[in-house]
């Protein structure tokens, strides 16, 4: 066999190489992509059923409860926050309704069961990272946030409200989610003083809890947190020494 043969037999073998190779990492992608798309939809619908079954108890649970107590409202930073340790030296009580995995849409949606069947004298507002972590846009966020307090002011026009700046978070130990924190903590940092604004439109109150937690890199503080995002028992307390007073 001559040398331009052989040479032409080692081109054909690279290049079906290098086709099959391109062939694999294309189904691959393919494979990963579809692999990711049914992740987010089992976790859509895992967090669609929580919701849908938070709501209900809570129907059930306002049959029970008094009028005029603290209602907290949140995603899953608020479900998390067991309030009886917290605030039992309140004269008020205080009831939890947060949902893990919920959202600006999400609390505009049951705000009769979540505030107004119960008719709160305060209600205590933190909501907004996981519209972030979904890549709303500020303009959906801040319209949502902005119908959410124009319909406690119509319903509730003489409770007090508490909104709550949006966390910072941490790339370093995050674990739950895929938050990009590049992209996320400014829109963090751009979104708390346009809910500030609402505030001050709706005189209620803004409390920035932002820089409470902040490290110098505006990422969530270790102490703080064991996953970059949910507050631990420390984390808890700072909220609770910055918000004590206020609800007193």
């Amino acid at each position: 066999m001559n040398i331009h043969k052989k040479n032409l037999i080692y081109v054909s073998i690279i290049a079906a190489l290098f086709i099959a190779t391109t062939l694999v990492s294309v189904f691959l992608g393919i494979y990963a992509h579809k692999n990711n798309l049914l992740n987010e939809l089992i976790l859509f619908q895992e967090n669609q059923t929580y919701y849908n079954n938070k709501c209900d108890s809570f129907k059930i649970q306002n049959k029970n409860l008094s009028n005029n107590q603290i209602v907290f409202i949140g995603d899953s930073i608020t479900d998390g926050y067991k309030l009886d340790n917290f605030y039992n030296s309140l004269p008020l009580a205080t009831y939890n309704r947060g949902i893990n995995g919920d959202s600006t849409g999400g609390v505009l949606k049951r705000l009769q069961t979540s505030l107004f069947d119960i008719k709160p004298s305060k209600v205590v507002i933190m909501i907004g990272i996981n519209d972030i972590n979904a890549n709303k846009s500020e303009t959906e966020i801040i319209s949502n946030y902005e119908e959410i307090l124009t319909q406690i002011s119509t319903n509730l026009p003489t409770t007090q409200v508490y909104c709550m700046s949006i966390l910072p978070i941490n790339s370093q130990i995050e674990t739950n989610t895929n938050i990009k924190v590049e992209t996320s903590t400014p829109k963090i940092l751009s979104i708390n003083p346009r809910i500030l604004n609402l505030c001050q439109t709706f005189n209620y109150s803004f409390v920035d809890m932002f820089t409470q937690f902040a490290d110098s890199n505006n990422q969530l503080k270790e102490t703080y947190s064991t996953d970059g995002i949910h507050l631990n028992d420390a984390g808890y307390q700072v909220w609770t020494n910055q918000l004590i007073d206020l609800l007193k």
